[in-house]
């Protein structure tokens, strides 16, 4: 997510990257002095504030100036500031574990927001032989099985969820 945030900054995009962690942040957090998206969430990741990038923490563990819930209570918060012009401008794009994946896609589709989403499966040769990471995906025409490794790891949210 981080190489995407900064390949969104150098375009005419404006990214706002949320961040999640039940285990300490592997780095220290800091206040952001980039302008505040969601007022219940103060501190940001440095090295997205050094490219400035728009960051936001969340965790359930309480951590000074992070938004306690889920990526998805924060993203909840900073979606309902939003108009309905604004709205239509946004795009989400997630990565992490199965059951986040799931919620984020949920709620860009009540938003009703395209939604991408990087699938994190076990990959036993990486290169579509074994079929060890394949994935049920919506098709036009019905159900198909995608290798994670070839086919993706990035999926519309949609097809997936």
């Amino acid at each position: 997510m981080i190489a995407i945030a900064q390949q969104i900054k150098n375009s005419e995009y404006d990214p706002f990257v949320i961040l999640g962690s039940e285990v300490p942040f592997p780095f220290t957090p800091e206040l952001s002095k980039i302008g505040n998206p969601c007022p219940k969430a103060s501190h940001t990741m440095p090295l997205l504030e050094d490219w400035g990038v728009a960051c936001r923490l969340a965790s359930l563990q309480g951590y000074e100036g992070v938004f306690k819930g889920y990526v998805t209570d924060l993203a909840r918060t900073y979606l309902d500031t939003l108009s309905s012009a604004e709205l239509a401008q946004i795009e989400v794009y997630s990565c992490g574990p199965h059951p986040m994946l799931a919620a984020v896609a949920k709620l860009a589709q009540e938003y009703n927001l395209p939604c991408q989403v990087s699938l994190e499966e076990t990959m036993a040769c990486a290169v579509g032989g074994c079929a060890g990471c394949v994935v049920e995906v919506q098709t036009d025409n019905g159900v198909a099985m995608k290798r994670v490794c070839v086919d993706g790891p990035v999926f519309d949210a949609k097809t997936v969820f």
